[in-house]
Parts: C-alpha cells; structure tokens; sequence
C-alpha cells in the first residue's frame, strides 16, 4: 500500500450523510490503524489533502476525523428540511471529498477531473507570467492545486504540455476579445474596426502580463513540443489574424501578410509600455489608428 489513503463520495443512493459519516469514519479509522502499525503514532492527527466540491475550494491542511464528519453533517444540515431528501439522493453533485497521504494517485471523478484541471491551468498561467517555464516545477504545480504529484500525469504528459494549453487558452482568449470588438464595431469603416480589435488585444495584454509568457517563453517552448503536436493544434497569429479578416470581410490594401506583421508589431508595444511611459495608452491609440488607415483605406 503506497500511502495512506481514502475516498469519500456518497455514491450509495439513499446513503444518509450518519449512516455515511460514521462508515468514512470507520474506513478512516481502519486506515489510520494499518498506517500506525507500518510507523511510530505521532498524532491523532494526519495531513490531508482535500477537493471539496460544495464551494470549489482546494485545501491543504491538517484535520481530524472529527473535523471530517462536522464538515460533511453541516453541509448536509445547511439544506432546508424540504430539500433534505433531494440533497440526500444528490450528495455526489453536491459534495465529492479526496483525501490521500503518502504520493498515493486516484481516481477523479469526471467532475473533480474537469475542476482539477482547470486549476492546473490557471496556476500554470500565474507561474508562466510570475516565474517562467524554466522555473516552475510539476510539484510547484501539483502542491499549489493539492494533488499528488504522480497525478499531474493524469492531466498533462509533461510540464511543457501545461504550458501549452496555457499559450493556446491564451490565443483563444485574444481570438474572442479580437471577434468581440470587430463585431461591436460594425458598421464602421474598416480602418477603425481593425483598430478597435487591435486596442481591445492589446489591452487584455497589458492587463493580463500573458505578454511576459509569450515573449521569454513561447518560442522555447514550441521548439520542445513534437512536431505532431504543433502541427495538429498549433495555430500561428498570422492564421488567426487571417481567419477573423475573412470573417469580417476586412481586406488589407496590401495583403494579409503585411497586415499580420504589423499587428504583431503594434502588440509587442505592450511589452514596452514602461519605458513608453504614462502616455502609452496615446501613444498606442496614435500608432494603433494610424497603421489601420495605411492598410484598409
């Protein structure tokens, strides 16, 4: 047995939360023995990691087997007497805890899949922009989120693989924020249309500092990724810049091409912002505009 672990989901139907607790509390206890007897007792007390999905909060603490069963029974009581049955029937989608010590990997739930990976994601983004990719590690990640490092594998192959799906869910974002202003600006000229997407990109740049990923560890990054991956899910700014002026029916004076550099170059701004200094956000305007009546009128 490699770590003490159990899990706890209520998926007997009709299990009441007593009848439950007191058979987590059973199974616990038959876990904490086996555990005392492979080494010296030091506590009543055993660290955990727990996935509680009532309010989608990843804890890493230490708690007792009391502090297990007041978690569950209030959970429980907090539903009106009405809604208690339903609740009692509906415990899965209402409360999933996992607990493992000692590196053990288990089973997620479809659920707890999804919730895991989206937190994976999200702490991946903080330490692409905070650190970098050369210096964040899988058990960086996996202690941030609450999971045993050998489950980071269940989500990811490899650590540039998480930093992949960070650059892509950044393109994507981008993508919409680009579609969302080109369709607001409708009925526009063309000129203040392309410039109002390419405003509303920068913009999330600069707030988001995903410019900071994109610039020190993006091109690295693709240089590690195998050739399938990139060639199956990696799409350059130039297609995406493509793919929104046909959908929009925006035709550059002298070609896509031109039209893709130069937005690359109006964006790379953003990383110069400091140095610009306090007028960036006219000085943007100025160059964002006056590049955008060069290429569309």
């Amino acid at each position: 047995m490699s770590g003490l672990f159990c899990v706890t989901s209520f998926r007997t139907r009709g299990c009441t939360p007593y009848a439950a607790v007191r058979l987590s509390l059973r199974t616990l206890q038959r876990e904490q023995s086996a555990f005392s007897r492979q080494s010296p007792p030091q506590s009543l007390k055993i660290p955990y990691s727990f996935f509680y999905s009532g309010d989608n909060d990843y804890r890493n603490s230490v708690v007792s087997f009391c502090n297990t069963a007041l978690l569950l029974i209030s959970d429980f009581f907090s539903t009106p007497l009405a809604n208690q049955k339903k609740a009692r029937y509906n415990m899965t989608r209402r409360t999933e805890t996992v607990i493992f010590h000692g590196g053990a990997t288990l089973a997620f739930t479809d659920y707890e899949t999804e919730q895991l990976r989206k937190a994976l994601l999200k702490e991946t983004r903080h330490c692409a922009v905070t650190l970098g990719m050369k210096k964040t590690s899988v058990d960086q990640l996996t202690k941030a989120v609450g999971i045993a490092k050998g489950s980071f594998y269940k989500f990811y192959e490899s650590k540039e693989m998480a930093f992949f799906a960070v650059l892509e869910s950044i393109h994507s974002e981008l993508y919409g924020v680009a579609d969302h202003a080109l369709s607001e600006a409708n009925g526009l000229p063309p000129s203040e249309r392309a410039a109002k997407a390419v405003l509303a990109v920068c913009r999330r740049l600069s707030d988001t500092g995903d410019m900071v990923f994109i610039e020190n560890d993006a091109k690295l990054l693709l240089q590690r990724l195998p050739e399938g991956v990139k060639n199956v899910h990696y799409h350059d700014d130039e297609t995406h810049i493509r793919q929104l002026l046909e959908k929009y029916d925006l035709m550059p004076r002298r070609g896509a091409s031109l039209a893709a550099a130069t937005v690359r170059g109006l964006i790379l701004t953003v990383s110069h912002k400091e140095q610009i200094g306090e007028l960036y956000p006219q000085v943007l305007e100025a160059l964002v505009y006056g590049a955008c009546r060069e290429l569309f009128e």
